[in-house]
């Protein structure tokens, strides 16, 4: 099996090699073609002659396999799924190959350029592993001198290149300080460029997105965060450049008595701060100590007011930068000496108001004027100057509301008494308890000593506040189609009011005698009470009242409510009108809508679809529109019927539409009588009369007659004056003609209004009279013209299959010749006998002895020596004696095809009669002689009976005709030339036949004593052998006689 496939791609190389390849034209294929689609086909003959295709093996293999090839028709179809992007991955201008295929038989082979079409199907794509990307520039960068490169995105498709991709920026701030660069050098590079300074204190990052969009509008983005790195450029800022503080003189040592802080804008090192005391300021040291990173300043040893009311120094702040950056603050420490004793707090209610002196609660309506006092406040301090004088103040202690004013206000008769009022009234709703916390603090500037009492105030409860909803309207909505009972909502209203002053119930207010909504009193729920149909009402409006049960008046309030009935979709859709009826003109354009068909729904917000059913030709849009999807003829279907069918996902409904095709003149006229063009008339004009119908024209527009396109008339361009055209069609005599030939130049024209089309066909009239002879002429004429193109077209062509057809049968017949003259050898000889006779004789070489491999010549009277080296068909010698007279055929074995190689090279092994045996058959004068072994396919002597030879001398053979062209084209037939120097080296020595049981494939020398002589008669001989004769040779001539 693999010695086969050897030798057959040895054999498919090596013709590929020495034969010319037919270039077929290139082959154009979009990738993603359907799998199984027919991209060519190489046998296009009709003939069934045995084709096998192959692929040349030097064909790429990964291109090879996307196509499958029948190896019998020649089919070239698409494989499996062709990816341009997979196929030709470093391919960027063409994806373009060669694919050979060879056809062993015709030993053709076909070059077939593919060219794999690209489609859009990629997006491009960054070539960054994450998104959002980071960029870092410096802040202290020059504008317009700094750039931030962008890798740029990449896309697979061939249509989209580097240079068709476009980009754009996009998702940026207002002031964003970057443009986008393209460069269109070589590079191709995308660059953000610093158009402003940069300050990364005020802006430390920027987001922006980039856009990049190819041919096909795929769109692909990159976002990106710059991030401005930072330099130190910021000096640490104090939040205050001077520190002033009092401390009392017995402060704890270790007290914590101030922190500076300072903020420097910078980050990283740039912004990291140290503080530290100023050389001047480091005589402080033993008294104060500060936290280098906290800035908090400690008191390290006591004070003492008498000795240092004050203390003035400086610290400064550092940053950890490379070039460090520093400010300083200062810092005033004061001294101040101590207060011991408390102020006094004491409360005096008035009489008319509950109260509890124990526990400073008091009770007080929210219908108490204002500007009423209810409280005194005493304040006293035992301390003298300043720490014996006292300040009174309050804080409202409000757990919902702290910061809020709540009007009361504290007036202050003299240094120790006070009055507590309102100045707005109080509301229980708003607020039932206030707490009061009052201060009295002495003056002493140094150390101020502070009292704290608290006082609560309860609010009494009046039926002051009407029942407020927590809507201020209430916009229902409902299904239609409900169920009854249903609970649309809950009406909820509240009063701030206490006890039944806050309690509420709910009623329904309406002027319509049945309204189908109900409310329950106390819980506020409204529910429904029948089935709604939005169709016949969609909307409710009424008023709902509140009333609570105050004494002795109840205060009410109302809200109105609005209630939607809401879609269901319950309604089918309807179209405007039961039928629609359009007409368009058969050249109307595609894609362009020529009517619309619309349908409603009573139904809300129904989006209905439009699709038109088993219909091709047309198509609808979204909104009805009808439009043309195909072209469209009116000659082929003037009319089109079709349904049109509405839904809206749950309903549907179609209508039938009729489309009338109009016409236009795009039909030329076509001939029916006479058919075919150049048609001959004959008339005798002794027998025809003036008025004659000679011929009736008929031709025929496809276009509408109604509109004129397809109403044809007939004129004649070469008018003669006796032919004439009547009633538009006929063809009539209006003199007398004269004798000879007419070639007429009709024309068929329609009537069309913008443009008319005309179609000319050719008629020969021949006019003769009872004297001439027209008919003659015309059927010399009509033979060669009679035949329209078609008919010739197709005689042509059966003239040229048939001429190849025997073409391929002659190489077939030469084929098989070739094969057959390889498998079978076969021997011929003629035997002439003492009765004069020449018969052939066939015989086969048989598997005997060495002596039955000897070569007899009987009756030579001289030693005649042939040399047949130029013909391979010589070959072996078998001496017959009498009892070997019968002829046998034998079977040639399989290494007899190498018979005919190289015969006249294998001089070593001629063989030659030795002198012993030449004399011992001389002698015997009474045996036949016999020349074998003239090998040639048995089918070349088809015509040739073969006999067999008898046991007796005096046998007769029957005749038969030779075949001798045959003979004569493999130069069979030779003629015995004079040869002296073969007789002489015929005497000086003795060769033997080989005895081998199979021929020997060599080249056999037959020799004889006497002079050869010449027969100039054997020539004639072979000519009447060809004529069919049969010669019979005389007896001085049978001896040298050599066919």
């Amino acid at each position: 099996m693999i010695n086969n496939s050897l030798i057959l791609f040895i054999l498919i190389l090596t013709t590929c090699i020495l034969c010319d390849p037919i270039e077929l034209s290139e082959i154009i294929i979009r990738e993603h073609t359907p799998i199984g689609h027919l991209l060519v086909t190489l046998n296009t003959t009709t003939t069934k002659l045995r084709n096998s295709y192959r692929f040349v093996s030097n064909n790429h293999r990964e291109i090879q396999r996307y196509f499958s090839l029948n190896s019998s028709t020649g089919e070239l179809r698409i494989a499996i799924d062709i990816d341009r992007e997979i196929i030709c991955t470093h391919r960027r201008i063409q994806c373009k190959f060669l694919l050979k295929i060879f056809e062993l038989f015709n030993e053709k082979l076909y070059h077939i350029p593919i060219l794999i079409e690209d489609i859009n199907d990629h997006r491009p794509i960054f070539p960054y592993k994450t998104s959002p990307i980071e960029l870092h520039i410096s802040e202290n960068s020059p504008p317009y001198q700094s750039k931030l490169f962008i890798q740029q995105a990449y896309d697979q498709d061939q249509l989209d290149n580097q240079k068709q991709l476009k980009y754009q920026l996009k998702n940026f701030e207002k002031n964003f300080p970057f443009i986008l660069e393209i460069n269109d050098d070589l590079s191709n590079r995308l660059a953000l460029v610093l158009i402003q300074l940069l300050d990364r204190e005020t802006i430390d990052s920027y987001n922006c997105t980039l856009y990049v969009t190819d041919t096909g509008g795929h769109e692909e983005k990159l976002h990106m965060k710059i991030i401005i790195d930072d330099v130190n450029d910021q000096s640490p800022i104090f939040d205050s450049e001077t520190y002033s503080i009092e401390l009392s003189e017995n402060t704890s040592i270790n007290t914590t008595i101030l922190r500076v802080h300072a903020y420097d804008a910078d980050i990283g090192l740039n912004g990291q701060i140290t503080y530290d005391f100023t050389d001047a300021s480091k005589q402080f040291n033993n008294i104060f100590s500060i936290n280098n990173e906290t800035g908090l300043i400690r008191l390290r040893s006591s004070l003492d007011y008498e000795q240092r009311s004050s203390y003035i120094f400086y610290i400064e702040a550092r940053d950890s930068g490379k070039e460090i950056r520093s400010s300083q603050t200062l810092i005033n420490i004061t001294i101040l000496d101590e207060n011991d004793c408390y102020p006094i707090i004491t409360f005096r209610f008035l009489s008319e108001l509950n109260y509890n002196s124990t526990n400073d609660v008091i009770e007080i309506s929210e219908t108490y004027p204002i500007d009423k006092f209810f409280i005194q406040i005493l304040v006293t301090d035992q301390d003298s100057l300043l720490n014996g004088q006292v300040n009174l103040w309050y804080e409202i202690l409000d757990e919902y509301n702290p910061t809020k004013n709540h009007s009361f206000n504290l007036y202050q008769i003299d240094n120790s008494t006070y009055f507590l009022n309102r100045t707005k009234s109080f509301d229980y709703e708003y607020q039932q308890k206030y707490y009061l916390k009052f201060f009295a603090q002495d003056l002493n500037p140094k150390k101020p000593l502070q009292t704290i009492k608290y006082l609560t105030v309860n609010i009494l409860d009046e039926n002051d506040n009407i029942p407020q909803f927590l809507h201020s309207f209430y916009h229902l909505s409902v299904y239609e189609n409900n169920q009854i009972n249903t609970i649309l909502t809950k009406i909820e209203a509240y009063d701030s009011d206490n006890g039944n002053n806050g309690r509420l119930k709910y009623e329904i207010l309406t002027n319509e005698t049945l309204l189908p909504f109900d409310i329950d009193s106390d819980t506020g729920f409204l529910r429904c009470l029948e089935i709604f149909d939005r169709e016949k009402r969609s909307y409710y409006h009424f008023e709902i009242i509140v009333r609570d049960y105050g004494y002795p008046i109840s205060l009410s309030n109302k809200i109105p409510i609005e209630i939607d009935i809401k879609d269901i979709n319950d309604n089918k859709p309807i179209f405007e009108h039961e039928k629609y009826n359009f007409s368009i003109e058969e050249n109307f354009p595609k894609l362009k809508s020529f009517g619309i068909i619309r349908a409603t729904d009573q139904d809300l917000n129904t989006n209905l679809i439009y699709q038109i059913e088993k219909e091709t030709k047309f198509g609808i849009k979204e909104n009805g529109e009808i439009y043309l999807r195909d072209s469209i003829d009116r000659e082929i279907q003037d009319q089109y019927n079709f349904i049109v069918t509405v839904g809206d996902k749950l309903f549907q409904t179609s209508v039938s539409v009729h489309i009338d095709i109009l016409d236009i003149n795009d039909c030329q006229p076509r001939w029916i009588n006479p058919s075919e063009n150049r048609t001959v008339y004959v008339l005798n004009k002794d027998v025809i009369s003036i008025g004659t119908n000679i011929l009736k024209f008929d031709a025929i527009d496809y276009d509408d007659v109604a509109n004129g396109n397809g109403l044809i008339s007939y004129f004649i361009e070469n008018k003669y004056e006796f032919f004439d055209i009547w009633n538009n069609n006929e063809l009539i005599l209006n003199s007398t003609p004269n004798i000879g030939e007419y070639r007429l130049k009709i024309y068929a024209q329609d009537h069309g209004k913008m443009i008319q089309y005309a179609t000319l066909i050719e008629i020969y009239i021949f006019i003769g009279d009872n004297h001439t002879n027209g008919s003659l002429f015309y059927e010399s004429f009509s033979k060669i013209n009679s035949l329209s193109s078609i008919k010739r077209i197709i005689l042509f062509s059966t003239f040229f299959l048939s001429i190849i057809f025997i073409l391929i049968f002659i190489i077939c017949i030469v084929i098989i010749m070739i094969c057959r003259y390889k498998k079978q050898k076969y021997l011929y000889y003629i035997k002439c006998n003492h009765q004069q006779k020449m018969t052939m004789i066939e015989s086969r070489l048989t598997r005997s002895s060495s002596n039955s491999s000897k070569l007899s010549l009987e009756d030579l009277h001289q030693k005649h020596f042939i040399d047949h080296s130029s013909s391979p068909s010589y070959t072996g010698a078998n001496i017959y004696s009498q009892h070997h007279q019968i002829s046998s055929i034998i079977q040639p074995t399989q290494t007899t095809s190498d018979y005919y190689s190289n015969s006249s090279k294998h001089e070593e092994d001629v063989d030659e009669w030795t002198d012993e045996q030449q004399r011992l058959n001389i002698n015997n004068n009474d045996t036949e002689w016999s020349i074998e072994k003239i090998l040639y396919p048995d089918w070349l002597y088809k015509d040739i009976t073969t006999t067999t030879t008898a046991t007796s001398s005096t046998a007769r053979f029957p005749k038969k005709h030779l075949n001798t062209s045959t003979f004569t084209e493999f130069n069979s037939c030779q003629t015995f030339a004079t040869n002296e120097s073969a007789l002489s080296s015929s005497r000086s020595g003795r060769r033997t036949i080989s005895s081998n049981s199979q021929p020997s494939p060599k080249q056999v020398r037959f020799g004889c004593q006497d002079q050869i002589r010449s027969y100039p008669h054997l020539n004639t001989t072979i000519r009447q052998l060809k004529t069919g004769t049969t010669t019979t040779i005389s007896n001085n001539e049978a001896h040298h006689t050599f066919i």
